[in-house]
This record gives structure tokens, C-alpha cells and sequence, in this order.
């Protein structure tokens, strides 16, 4: 009989909410589903596994009466938001970059030569072994990576970048940035991941680099491992292995919205 009510009573409250209530709970878990996404497999996703526990002793602090732990967690609540600003700010930042993040298709030459050409000399480094990274801006400027490297300022090419990735080259071990198609600059160095996070241990530091890049803001970061002789490309956190040319050539236009030429259907010959 009481489920029969408890099951009754949830029925009429479903059936007194407005449509505006049903919007409401949709966005509070689309919003709660985006920010599970966003910390997971990171180390933000252990920081909230920290801040639920120190919560629940906050809680037990109170229902026991434990004045010491009590007096010590108190400031907790008032500070919290403070807390979760301080500690969250790379992934506030790479969710409101995500979230305000425009997808248009746009024609621009530069960048599809340059995509060509990145293309062309990636796999040419993978088959030669030598290490490569080259990291293409999106919305999110990269422009505080460009000023603490080597400023170069030309058009992409696969011998440039093979004079810049070259082992007894004096800017090998950094990274390239491109911008709208324009070699902005070399020898760039980007933020390290934390070897606490929860990457694979085969990734190198090139590797920890782009990926954290990658969280940091909506670059595009082609790799190339000197120690395996793969190509993969990097973005939103995740890696994904190029297999070919056209694999990498696909998904860099993708990522970037760069407009293909429609192909001209042949047209009949007049007899």
C-alpha cells in the first residue's frame, strides 16, 4: 500500500510540472554530464574524489559532534567556490573554450597548403624516425607559446619543417605552431602533462606535451614518434594513431573546417 502512494505520489507530481521544469532538469544534467566528461581520466577527476571526501567527514564532522574536526573543516563551505576556482582553472578554461567553440567551414588556401604539406612530412620523419610536433591553432589563440619561441612567419613547407625537426637542428626539440596556414613559430615550448595523470606509459614527452596542449585549449597537434616511427594526432585530450596519409590529410581538414573543392562531375562528350 505505501509503495502504491509513494508510486501515486511521484505520478501526480510528473504530472503538475510545467514544461519550463522539464527543460530545467534536462540542462542541470546535460550540464552535470558535460562536466563528468570534461574531468574524467584527468587528475581534476581525482581533485573531485578529494573535495567528495573532505565533504563527507565535513558532514560526520557534524552529525557526531566532533568539535575539533568540526572548528578545522567549518571554513570549508563559505571558501568553496574559491577552492573550485583555484584548482579547476585549466579545465574552466578548456570547458568555456569547448563550449563557445563555432564550427564554420571557411576557404582558405594557406591552411590546406599547409595541412598538404604537414601531411606530406610527418609520415616522411615517421619513416626517417625523427621526432615532430607541430601544433595547428583553432579559436583558442596560442599566441603565448609563439612569443616565447623562435618567430619565423612563413609559409608552411614539408623542407622547411624538415630543416626545423632536424636532430642537429638548434630547434628540433620543440614545437611548431601554425596559424591561418602561417608558420608562426619554432622551438615552441608547450605545458607538460603531470606524469600523474592517467596517460598510457608509452607516451613520450612529445607526446605528454601535445596532450597537454590539447586540455589547455582546441588545438590540433600533429605527432610524430621518433621511437616507434608512428604519426598520430592529438586533440581534446585524446590520441589517435594515423594509419596513411589520407587518414591525417581527412581528419586535419575536419578538425579545422577547411572547405574541399567540390569535384566537377565529367562532363558527356557531344557526338
Amino acid at each position: 500500500m505505501a509503495n502504491f502512494l509513494n508510486i501515486e505520489a511521484v505520478g501526480s507530481t510528473i504530472l503538475g510540472m510545467r514544461p519550463n521544469d522539464f527543460i530545467d532538469i534536462l540542462l542541470v544534467a546535460v550540464i552535470i554530464y558535460q562536466v563528468i566528461n570534461l574531468v574524467r581520466g584527468t587528475r581534476s577527476g581525482q581533485v573531485f574524489l578529494g573535495l567528495g571526501f573532505l565533504a563527507v567527514v565535513y558532514l560526520l564532522a557534524n552529525r557526531f559532534q566532533l568539535l575539533t574536526l568540526s572548528f578545522l573543516m567549518s571554513s570549508l563551505p563559505s571558501n568553496i567556490f574559491l577552492i573550485i576556482v583555484l584548482l579547476f582553472t585549466p579545465d574552466i578554461r578548456r570547458g568555456l573554450a569547448r563550449a563557445g567553440r563555432f564550427y564554420y567551414l571557411r576557404s582558405n588556401p594557406a591552411l590546406k597548403e599547409a595541412i598538404s604539406e604537414v601531411v606530406r612530412a610527418s609520415f616522411f620523419m615517421a619513416e626517417k624516425r625523427c621526432g615532430a610536433l607541430i601544433a595547428f591553432e583553432r579559436h583558442v589563440s596560442l599566441g603565448e607559446y609563439v612569443e616565447a619561441g623562435a618567430k619565423i612567419g612563413g609559409l608552411v613547407s614539408d623542407r622547411l619543417l624538415l630543416a626545423i625537426f632536424n636532430t642537429h637542428a638548434p630547434l628540433h626539440d620543440g614545437a611548431v605552431i601554425i596559424q591561418d596556414g602561417v608558420l608562426a613559430a619554432a622551438g615552441c615550448f608547450l605545458p607538460l602533462l603531470p606524469f600523474e595523470d592517467n596517460v598510457s606509459r608509452f607516451f613520450g614527452t612529445r607526446h605528454r606535451a601535445a596532450i597537454g596542449l590539447s586540455r589547455e585549449s582546441d588545438a590540433v597537434i600533429v605527432v610524430v614518434s621518433e621511437e616507434r616511427g608512428l604519426v598520430s594526432l592529438v586533440k581534446d585530450g585524446e590520441v589517435e594513431v594515423m594509419m596513411g596519409t589520407a587518414r591525417l590529410k581527412e581528419a586535419l581538414t575536419g578538425s579545422l573546417g577547411v572547405r574541399e573543392k567540390a569535384k566537377r562531375a565529367p562532363q558527356p562528350r557531344k557526338a
